[in-house]
């Protein structure tokens, strides 16, 4: 039998008559009773009585009806499935991220990716720069954003990021009446810094030496999460990566620009021949434009 016949045997049962079965199917009556009537033929069933005006379902009718239903559901799961492959639906995805960005950016983009894409299968890494680049590099992440290149791996990169560091403080902390924050400010004040046996000497450790200036460092953390709810508890201040604040800003904190400017930057990295990967350009597009919100909200609080 074939596709066309049980199409309009279909069309039939679902219409009621020929004539509206042909309008639904963009053909004329008598081409559905044709094959309605080879139907019949090649089945061996008689699936309609004739009745003057009308065709009345038999039995056999009615139990090869649910038949054909149950066979253009199935052809609907496919036609579905068709779409989640265009769409890269079905797929799977895996992100690694420096925790600064794992726990804010990365998440607000997920969100919006899952509602185009809400049978991505996504798994999230998160940890150094070292760590995610290696992740990249044996394949066990598709895409990874890190502060620090490493080009020891020959992974494909391009800059995600280029801002400059804010000093974040208490809402009530002298110093939130200023404009903007420089090494002087700071001057013997309680400070939350990286650890140094990890990072060695930072660009922030350098502009305060070569100013002179001391500060009192009883916390160190390498989490700007931990260091954003340190501040918040009123143990000091910290200079940081104004992105690490922005899921913290209904606590006890506010930011100012630091003066003289430290750059932070952040960068995706991929394996060779992820270009060709459509569903990894896709989420790409959209940590780029989740970025470019959150630069949106920086812009405005500062």
């Amino acid at each position: 039998m074939r596709f066309s016949h049980v199409e309009a045997f279909r069309a039939v049962m679902l219409s009621g008559s020929t004539t509206a079965a042909a309008q639904i199917l963009h053909t004329s009556q008598p081409n559905i009773s044709r094959s309605i009537a080879q139907l019949e033929k090649m089945s061996g069933l008689r699936l309609f009585e004739r009745v003057p005006g009308k065709l009345v379902p038999t039995n056999d009718g009615l139990s090869f009806f649910k038949e054909v239903q149950r066979s253009f559901a199935g052809l609907r799961q496919l036609d579905e499935a068709a779409k989640r492959i265009r769409r890269f639906s079905g797929g799977s995805l895996t992100v690694a991220a420096i925790q600064i960005l794992a726990l804010g950016l990365l998440p607000r983009a997920i969100k919006s990716f899952a509602q185009h894409y809400p049978e991505v299968s996504i798994s999230i890494h998160t940890g150094h720069s070292s760590a995610v680049s290696q992740w990249v590099d044996d394949q066990t992440c598709d895409v990874g954003i890190v502060s620090q290149l490493n080009e020891a791996f020959g992974l494909e990169n391009e800059v995600f990021y280029e801002i400059d560091a804010v000093c974040v403080m208490p809402k009530d902390h002298h110093l939130a009446a200023k404009a903007y924050i420089g090494p002087t400010d700071l001057a013997d004040e309680p400070y939350i810094s990286l650890p140094r046996n990890e990072y060695g000497f930072s660009a922030v450790d350098a502009i305060f030496e070569n100013a002179g200036i001391n500060r009192i460092i009883n916390l160190e953390t390498s989490y700007s999460s931990i260091t954003c709810s340190l501040v918040a508890q009123g143990l000091g201040i910290a200079i940081v990566n104004p992105l690490a604040t922005l899921d913290y800003r209904h606590m006890n904190i506010v930011t100012r620009p630091f003066l003289p400017s430290i750059m932070h930057s952040g960068h995706l990295i991929y394996r060779k021949g992820h270009s060709e990967d459509r569903l990894i350009s896709s989420f790409v597009s959209t940590l780029k434009a989740a970025m470019l919100d959150d630069r949106g909200v920086l812009a405005k609080s500062l």
